[in-house]
């Protein structure tokens, strides 16, 4: 990721995932990148919670993206998981230079027709901005951790960390 602009980056997903969580009407909401590194949050009250979703979430879609590739699948829109209470729905996307992956959390005032209906306008409000026209380095392995954590500190409250 391109941790010289993470700040302009930030700043610039604010208002599309603002949009998203009041139209489709979802509790928690999470954009990271194919390495973890956290993009844009809302509704975590711990940065642990943040950092534990956001390292789930990327092993999970590229488990998600293995199971597709064996069972010959190709690629997966999107995963969506029903609990007693609570709905996930975790779905990549493409930018001009990056796959990223989303991440909503809902109840009952919400469904998955409703998520559906508001993700393709903030996937493609997201891969318009101007900050996805130039491609970064790629994360690795490597810079999991460090990416994370520089996310965390772009997106978390200070006395979160």
């Amino acid at each position: 990721m391109r941790r010289e602009n993470l700040s302009d980056l930030v700043q610039a997903l604010k208002e599309p995932t603002r949009a998203f969580v009041r139209d489709a009407r979802i509790r928690t909401a999470l954009l990271i990148d194919g390495s973890g590194q956290l993009l844009a949050q809302h509704g975590f009250s711990r940065g642990y919670e943040v950092a534990n979703v956001a390292s789930l979430t990327a092993a999970a879609h590229a488990s998600a993206r293995a199971l597709a590739d064996m069972t010959g699948a190709g690629r997966w829109t999107y995963l969506h998981h029903v609990g007693e209470e609570r709905e996930l729905f975790l779905a990549p996307f493409s930018t001009p230079t990056e796959e990223l992956i989303f991440v909503a959390i809902f109840d009952g005032d919400s469904s998955l027709g409703l998520v559906l209906l508001y993700f393709d306008d903030f996937a493609r409000r997201v891969s318009a901005l101007p900050q996805f026209r130039t491609a970064g380095p790629s994360g690795t392995a490597e810079t999991f951790e460090h990416d994370l954590e520089a996310g965390l500190k772009h997106i978390m409250p200070p006395d979160w960390l």
